[in-house]
């Protein structure tokens, strides 16, 4: 099929509209893109033209390898590309070879001449290598013209079977996340220039002119430098498989076939040890070998939005600790669409979200598609295990299942109850939440409370040993040395989302607390971060000094500038990440018994804890006009977050993993 007709079924080629254009120059770039070409001048214009279009952030230089084409060959028009010509014939392997040792990146990034690169199709092979440890090579999710996907991969199976990943729809959730694979196309593959030894990193002259020899890269990458080799589908490539090697006649696809198995006879003698160790028998398999067949899947009733909730800040977390301990993870979340950002973050740290699409199909046929046998099976909060609890016993015959507890929403209710003993729907939620919390602690193997207290108290509902308490996770997020002192800060903090004993804080601190510190301090001002602001009503807000932000993407300014964190929480329950995230920015804080409960916290060494409106505005104004104080609690902080260490949630998740099946 000429080029034409393959450009008119894609609208995401772009089209030439420029006489002449010119790549940025630099003389030290983070990346080399060496593009191997023979003739079909139309392809490499178009590739190059791609790329002006989709201008990488990160830093590049160009240099295309001509391997003596037999066409007249003018790139002219664009400029600030190196063109290297080979004098003979040398092939597509060395004329790789070639652009390798020109190169003046820390990076190579191999790409075909035969291909239209996407928006951001560089600085996500490049963001594989920022985010995993021991990353060896990553490669694109390669399109076809019309857009159906071409590869996502490529595995061996038993008995040296190699498998590309297609032919299955580009919106599966199994294509749409960052994964290890055994090899990615040399079509779009991204490699350090230099090896562990500062030795370049070649392509091996043995499958010389072509064919095993990015397979036989990723190879030497994984088992002789110990690398890993991951695919990404955030990184899109369209390729027109077959132009920077054609085969135009049958002597050339007899040349084709014998160099295919000559290459491959040459890569499986090679490679026979590490080959004969594969034992899986599918794609599928081989994906979860890569993860030592160890295999967990979270549940929760929405997108965690790790960025506007503790709580599923700290499910983020532990989905994390899961996937650095080399877990297969999948994330089913309600709700979720096949394009959003919270998507993309978890798909980008290696997790699978199985999300709605209007041509997908439901979630037990993608747990028979990727065969998930026996998973530990991981629900967060009791309203998602009752959603899920049935699907889980009909999709799996034997599973591991634990029910996270969050916090206990019946005792939230019942402490609720304590301020408007009357409310008729507390009372009717908190008989609910009461039983669904019973039930879903019995049908569990194991409960996860979130501290020592909640523990002691879910002992009336189940037995002690078969509960492990996993906390939030916290950790410094600043170098205290460096961030502003007491005199360079001013100003009052409130952190919360739109849950009722935030909305409950609110209303205490604007109508009884604040009053009393404004008899101290008239000007004094109240910064309330989160989306707890659009339960706040018009009149509560006419405030000169309150101020109310709402949801922001970034909260580490308000933590940097403001001097004291306040938390007025008359009731709740679990472990309030608000204020370990205070800790984590070394930023003072007052708060209750409720809101610093299960955090192991002392008052006048960690926090300052007041339990009515005139101790609370009475404490708060003491840390606020004593630097002694507020460098105390400062500089206790750290000390305040070691119960919630990421080493704690590994030692946690130990426990666990030793009580597996038993």
């Amino acid at each position: 099929m000429e080029l034409e007709s393959l450009l008119a079924q894609e609208k995401y080629i772009p089209e030439n509209k420029y006489s002449t254009f010119a790549f940025p120059l630099k003389q030290k770039p983070e990346v080399t893109i060496i593009i191997p070409f023979y003739n079909n001048q139309h392809y490499t214009q178009q590739c190059l033209l791609s790329i002006y279009e989709n201008l990488p952030r990160k830093t590049f230089e160009i240099i295309l390898v001509d391997d003596n084409s037999s066409e007249s060959i003018d790139l002219d028009h664009i400029q600030n590309i190196k063109y290297v010509k080979n004098e003979t014939n040398l092939g597509f392997l060395k004329s790789v070879n070639e652009g390798i040792k020109l190169a003046s990146g820390n990076y190579i990034y191999l790409l075909n001449n035969d291909t239209v690169v996407q928006p951001g199709f560089l600085d996500e092979l490049v963001s594989v290598f920022e985010t995993y440890e021991d990353v060896g090579a990553v490669g694109s999710m390669l399109l076809n013209a019309d857009g159906t996907l071409q590869e996502a991969g490529t595995v061996f199976l038993k008995d040296n079977v190699i498998v590309q990943i297609a032919q299955i729809p580009v919106y599966y959730p199994e294509v749409n996340y960052v994964y290890e694979v055994d090899y990615c196309s040399g079509c779009s593959l991204l490699f350090r220039k230099l090896d562990n030894n500062g030795q370049l990193n070649l392509l091996d002259d043995l499958y010389s002119p072509a064919y095993f020899e990015e397979t036989d890269l990723c190879f030497r990458l994984r088992y002789e430098q110990g690398k890993k080799i991951y695919y990404t589908p955030f990184s899109k490539i369209i390729h027109f498989n077959g132009v920077s090697y054609n085969v135009q006649n049958e002597g050339r696809k007899r040349e084709k076939a014998r160099l295919l198995e000559k290459n491959r006879n040459l890569f499986n003698e090679r490679w026979k040890n590490e080959l004969n160790a594969i034992q899986a028998t599918s794609v599928s398999k081989r994906i979860i070998e890569f993860c030592n067949n160890k295999q967990i899947v979270f549940f929760n009733d929405q997108m965690p939005q790790y960025d506007n909730n503790s709580g599923e800040l700290r499910l983020t977390e532990i989905m994390m600790a899961y996937k650095i301990l080399n877990y297969h993870v999948t994330l089913v979340a309600t709700g979720s669409t096949y394009n959003n950002r919270y998507n993309a973050y978890y798909q980008k740290m290696g997790i699978v979200v199985l999300y709605e699409h209007l041509k997908s199909d439901d979630i037990s046929h993608y747990f028979k598609r990727m065969q998930i046998i026996r998973p530990i099976v991981w629900m967060y909060a009791v309203v998602t295990f009752m959603k899920y609890y049935k699907l889980a016993k009909k999709i799996w015959k034997k599973f591991f299942l634990i029910f996270d507890m969050v916090d206990i929403h019946h005792l939230r209710f019942e402490r609720a109850l304590m301020f408007t003993p009357e409310d008729k729907f507390l009372k009717k939620e908190y008989d609910k939440f009461l039983t669904l919390e019973k039930k879903a602690s019995n049908l569990a193997d194991l409960v996860i409370p979130i501290s020592e207290q909640e523990e002691i108290y879910m002992r009336r509902f189940c037995s002690k040993e078969k509960m492990i308490v996993v906390s939030n996770v916290h950790y410094p997020k600043v170098d205290p040395l460096r961030i502003p002192d007491f005199q360079d800060r001013s100003g009052l903090l409130f952190v919360g989302s739109r849950h009722a004993p935030n909305i409950d804080a609110v209303y205490y601190m604007l109508e009884e607390i604040m009053p009393k510190i404004w008899e101290t301090l008239p000007v004094m001002e109240l910064h309330i971060v989160g989306d707890v602001d659009q339960y706040i009503p018009p009149e509560m807000r006419n405030y000169s000094n309150i101020f109310f932000h709402g949801f922001v993407p970034d909260i580490a300014p308000f933590f940097l500038t403001q001097r004291v964190m306040v938390a007025p929480l008359r009731y709740g329950a679990g472990v309030k990440g608000k204020i370990g995230q205070a800790f984590e920015y070394y930023l003072p804080v007052v708060s209750t018994g409720v809101g610093t409960e299960g955090m192991q916290l002392e008052t006048d060494k960690n926090v300052l804890i007041a339990e009515n409106a005139e101790s609370f505005a009475a404490a708060t104004l003491r840390l606020y006009q004593d630097p002694a104080l507020w460098n105390k609690l400062k500089e206790n902080s750290l000390s305040s977050l070691s119960p919630f260490s990421k080493e704690q949630l590994n030692e946690k998740i130990k426990l666990i993993e030793s009580k597996l099946f038993l």
